[in-house]
């Protein structure tokens, strides 16, 4: 594990020339991408390292989050984020997903940004996270530059053959692009606790292992750890950014930089701003069009269990590697978009639900693959956020496409059964997964926080690199798009910081 004793101890009465909130999906690569630059950069993080020690060679490689966090639903503060704990599910979003798309309950918004602007970034994330794919199998792969840096990882027997059911019956699978440290020399064992699990072997490239450490180690970052950001500091105009308030050990720091960048996440992005209101941003930085807090988006839900066999319990792997993506844009009978089938990794799920039915459910759990259906669920003017003061006094969803929903589900159940497996599909309602928008990037400051480059529209310096950023969640895993517009908002912002050969000399490590 890293030894983090050296950075909380950073220096924050120095200037620095960005600081960065938060040391996720959005903060940490955009921190790694700035020390490259060379520009001095600042992370503040309100959490800490993990440091979880799996044991002994006999205990399982994964902690569960639950067992981490003391619930799967605790706050993430902690170095890395939420990718702590993700199944490292890489996705770069369809083509179709950066357009304007009508659903079945309305329309999906077009980005400001096309798929090819982004695509040389999403390359940059892939080989930055040690993403491994193929794309066999996925008719809606979107265009590549080059193939992916590493070859697919291999179905353990129970999952391969029923992926050659599937496409020996009409059903094309395609494998899950994943971020780990896999294959000769590397770290992963292909151990079957990894999703949802924290891994101690450091073998999943979540954000603290894949751009943190590697940030830190060009010597331009300065970590600042059980650190809380209270406000983001304006000029007088109210137009440039000019640092960030911090608070460490009870503390109050005012900390200058010309480039501040919020990638707090859900909600505290948009709380952040919110509670930075000055007489001229009186509603929240940003906030002018009213857009600030609105337009949530995210995923609709749902479980699948195709049971592998009545007798035997499904043996302890790495299940985690193949995904039904041929419905994505829909289907035969069906003119709207439908969404993604992914089989999930092992997760003790069972041990969550109430002791009546856990006997239950940890027998389908035991001897089925536990797999998800996923589709858009869709951002609007209305879903989002309610502000009262400086506090979040409700919620509303984002529009679940029901109809598409239960379609979705009817042909996943369908496609097993056609491979010979029968399954377990509850009808019930859509969960929500991996929220995206209230502080949108986007052309129109009525209808975003954020212009195309992920600045606050009319503050200088002020960006936001997170989940909050994207306008539309399409259905695919969200993490590397993040990853993506971080990077390339690193170098935006590298390039109106005007970094001089003779700075960068000064501020490189020794070769």
């Amino acid at each position: 594990m890293q030894d983090d004793s050296a950075w909380r101890e950073t220096d924050l009465s120095r200037r620095y020339d960005a600081v960065i909130i938060g040391s996720g999906a959005g903060g940490a690569p955009l921190a790694l991408r700035l020390g490259q630059r060379g520009l001095r950069v600042l992370v503040v993080e309100y959490g800490d390292f993990l440091h979880v020690p799996r044991g002994g060679d006999d205990k399982p490689v994964g902690k569960f989050i639950a067992e981490v966090m003391g619930s799967r639903d605790a706050p993430l503060s902690v170095v890395g984020g939420r990718t702590k704990f993700y199944g490292a599910a890489l996705y770069r979003m369809r083509e179709s997903d950066f357009r304007e798309v009508e659903h079945e309950g309305g329309i999906s918004p077009a980005w400001p940004i096309s798929y090819a602007e982004l695509e040389p970034y999403y390359e940059q994330a892939e080989h930055l996270y040690r993403v491994h794919g193929a794309p066999d199998g996925d008719p809606t792969e979107p265009p590549r530059a080059n193939p992916y840096p590493y070859p697919p990882l291999p179905h353990g027997p129970v999952v391969a053959k029923m992926v050659e059911r599937l496409n020996g019956t009409g059903t094309p699978a395609a494998p899950v692009p994943s971020g780990l440290d896999y294959g000769p020399g590397g770290k992963c064992v292909l151990c079957p606790t990894c999703d949802a699990h924290l891994c101690t072997l450091d073998a999943k490239m979540d954000a603290e292992v894949a751009s943190m450490r590697p940030a830190l180690a060009t010597g331009n970052v300065f970590l600042s750890t059980r650190t809380e950001a209270l406000r983001l500091l304006t000029d007088s105009d109210g137009r440039r950014t000019t640092g960030v308030l911090l608070r460490r050990d009870g503390v109050e720091h005012r900390v200058q930089a010309e480039v501040v960048a919020v990638c707090g996440g859900l909600p505290g992005s948009a709380l952040l701003l919110r509670r930075s209101r000055t007489d001229r941003h009186p509603e929240g930085l940003g906030n002018a069009g009213g857009a600030l807090g609105r337009y949530l988006g995210g995923h609709s839900v749902g479980m699948i269990f195709p049971f592998v066999s009545a007798l035997k319990t499904v043996p302890s792997f790495y299940t985690k590697t193949f995904a039904i993506n041929a419905f994505y844009d829909g289907a035969p009978g069906w003119k709207y978009p439908l969404g993604v089938v992914q089989v999930a990794g092992q997760m003790p799920f069972w041990n969550e639900a109430s002791r009546p039915i856990r006997p239950i459910a940890k027998l389908i759990g035991t001897h089925s693959l536990m797999c998800f259906y996923m589709g858009e669920a869709l951002p609007t003017r209305e879903s989002g956020l309610r502000f009262d003061g400086d506090a979040i006094a409700g919620r509303v969803d984002p529009v679940h496409n029901l109809e598409t929903f239960a379609r979705l589900r009817e042909m996943a159940v369908e496609a097993f059964r056609r491979a010979g497996y029968r399954s377990l599909a509850r009808k019930r309602p859509p969960y929500l997964w991996h929220e995206v928008g209230t502080v949108r990037f986007g052309t129109d400051p009525g209808t975003s926080v954020l212009d195309p480059n992920c600045q606050v529209h009319d503050i200088q310096g002020l960006y936001v690199l997170d989940a909050s950023t994207l306008p539309s969640a399409g259905a695919v895993n969200t993490a590397l798009t993040i990853i993506a517009l971080s990077l390339r908002a690193g170098d935006h912002i590298a390039r109106q910081a005007g970094m001089t050969e003779e700075r960068r000399e000064e501020f490189a490590l020794p070769h």
